[in-house]
């Protein structure tokens, strides 16, 4: 295991393995890296991948520690985490509308504000407009429990940034027929409406 290159999907994969404690302690010294000595390089990428995901949850969303009711946020993301794997959902720019879906049928589902799910959409919008390399100048995400939709904007001038937006319509848009959707829009600005894609997953 000394040398060996683990990827994503196998990291998820060990989130399952049965461990007798799981506290705040856990991110540094979690029990599922037992298994490997510490100087190796997989436990080290085991670290770090997890820390990785845990700061893109948490750092975005602190609200969700809160939510969470333990100060290390375990109790949401351990059980995202697993779900996710379960699914094989990719962690991409849509990594922050997954856990708003997980939240959704989750026990933490009465506890969630508009706040935090303007949050975690919002989040899921600018991480498109940094990771997206297509042509598009923008995307557009809308539920079906909420009339407003969310745009995140690609960066399209030297001293301009990349920015995103809650709008509010004169005219709504159907609803998605999904719990959420999007399309992305070639200009910069939200003047056509093709129709709701399917989050990807």
């Amino acid at each position: 295991m000394n040398g060996r290159l683990i990827f994503d999907s196998d990291l998820l994969n060990l989130l399952p393995v049965p461990h007798p404690v799981w506290d705040h302690q856990s991110l540094d010294t979690p029990d599922w890296q037992g298994a490997y000595p510490r100087h190796t390089r997989a436990y080290v990428r085991l670290d770090l991948s997890f820390r990785v995901y845990w700061h893109t949850l948490y750092d975005v969303c602190p609200e969700l520690i809160g939510l969470s009711g333990q100060p290390d946020g375990l109790p949401i993301f351990r059980p995202f985490m697993m779900w996710a794997e379960k699914l094989q959902l990719s962690f991409n720019w849509t990594f922050y509308l997954w856990v708003y879906c997980w939240l959704l049928q989750s026990e933490f589902a009465t506890k969630l504000t508009p706040e935090i799910v303007n949050k975690l959409i919002a989040a899921s919008a600018a991480r498109w407009a940094v990771m997206d390399r297509g042509i598009n100048s923008g995307i557009v995400i809308g539920g079906s429990d909420f009339p407003e939709v969310f745009a995140g904007w690609k960066q399209h001038a030297v001293d301009g940034r990349r920015e995103v937006e809650l709008i509010e319509l004169d005219e709504p848009l159907p609803k998605p027929e999904q719990w959420l959707g999007y399309f992305t829009v070639p200009q910069f600005e939200l003047d056509l409406f093709p129709g709701w894609s399917e989050i990807p997953q």
